[in-house]
């Protein structure tokens, strides 16, 4: 028997984001539960080239390209048949235009159509014209939720028939931490108040070198539901994760007056947030879409009360176990922080709910249902 080669477009493995965590997660739990197959993942620098080193079916290749478009196009489809591939992967948005492997893509989003401001007008153009060709050339198609697949059947008239829906799901260190010890070496390290409220925000688009603002973010509305929770008598300090966000907001015209109370840390990496979310009261999240609410599920299973958006896939992901509300409405994200503040039943009711909830989305899951897919395409073993 010949063994199955697939052929993974990883240039997203270098992206520290949510699309990073993802691939890197799906990826190690695809390849630990397919040790038939061989794995070629290639990377357009040598950044990620050690990250699966323990795996005897994985072969790393770095193909350098300035431009993504090229080694999208050229090298991945050259490289592909060299390595007699079977199924090209990515666990991102394209698939080579002119290659004859079959291949599989994961749907990440539909903020270019909902959400159009977050992107360049070239962006969003680009997106238009080539998802629905992406789409159709693809054998099967994987959607990060089912709220980004009813968005692209609606607005890129994508094919349902080859979409299944397989979510994402949080990192294994997202959990309640019981080290008290732990816990107050990182509150120290990072000058936190004994209570606080949490959010983890984005005030610039990770895509791109110059940072253009990513409106998506919604800070400001964040900030002003803040402002009516203290008006109305609330007390917790506001803590906001994210890189240089009090410089954005210093720069959207803020004054000290605005943000008083509230606590900066800067950018966090990723395998520290847990203690975030253990030390918070609660969590709060205002932006306008999630494709699928990565800090929704990591606040759920580290055990900390989440507020989040009733738009994109947040009411999916949460189902009772978060409060939803608008987050273009103030007094509602207001009301929401005063009734979290004010009730430890409510807080502990819904701490205990999405523990529960975060368990059903799991990398092994996820993973199976990706190598279900492949397997409807090539069998594990050929023949």
């Amino acid at each position: 028997m010949n063994r199955r080669v697939i052929c993974v477009m990883g240039r997203v493995l270098d992206q520290e984001d949510g699309l990073g965590v993802y691939s890197y997660n799906l990826l190690k739990n695809m390849i630990q539960q397919d040790q038939e197959s061989v794995y070629v993942i290639l990377l357009r620098s040598h950044n990620s080239e050690s990250l699966f080193s323990e795996f005897e079916n994985v072969k790393m290749q770095v193909i350098p390209s300035k431009i993504k478009h090229v080694w999208d196009q050229i090298y991945v489809p050259i490289a592909a048949k060299k390595h007699h591939s079977d199924i090209i992967f990515n666990p991102k948005f394209s698939l080579p235009l002119l290659s004859k492997i079959p291949g599989v893509f994961v749907l990440q989003g539909s903020d270019w159509y909902v959400n159009p401001g977050n992107y360049e007008w070239w962006d969003n153009i680009y997106i238009r014209l080539m998802m629905p060709i992406y789409c159709r050339i693809a054998s099967k198609l994987l959607s990060i939720s089912k709220c980004v697949l009813d968005d692209l059947v609606k607005f890129a008239k994508i094919n349902e028939k080859k979409v299944t829906v397989t979510y994402a799901a949080p990192s294994p260190h997202f959990q309640p931490i019981e080290d008290e010890a732990r816990l107050k070496e990182f509150s120290f390290k990072y000058n936190l108040p004994k209570r606080f409220i949490l959010t983890v925000a984005r005030a610039y688009h990770t895509g791109h070198g110059r940072l253009p603002k990513y409106p998506g973010g919604n800070i400001e509305g964040l900030i002003g539901g803040y402002k009516l929770y203290k008006a109305a008598g609330g007390n917790l300090p506001l803590v906001i994760a994210g890189k240089e966000i009090d410089k954005y907001l210093r720069g959207e015209g803020f004054s000290e007056g605005d943000l008083d109370n509230i606590v900066f840390t800067g950018f966090i990496p990723h395998k520290d947030i847990v203690f975030l979310y253990n030390l918070a009261d609660f969590f709060v999240l205002t932006t306008l879409y999630e494709s699928f609410a990565f800090p929704l599920v990591e606040a759920m299973a580290s055990g900390c009360p989440a507020i989040v958006p009733l738009t994109g896939a947040c009411p999916e992901v949460a189902g009772r176990a978060a409060v939803l509300v608008d987050p273009l409405d103030v007094n509602a994200i207001a009301n929401a922080m005063t009734d979290l503040d004010k009730s430890d039943e409510l807080r502990e009711k819904i701490r205990t709910a999405g523990i529960e909830r975060s368990k059903i989305f799991t990398w092994k899951k996820t993973a199976e249902l990706t190598l279900n897919v492949l397997e409807t395409i090539v069998p594990r073993n050929k023949i």
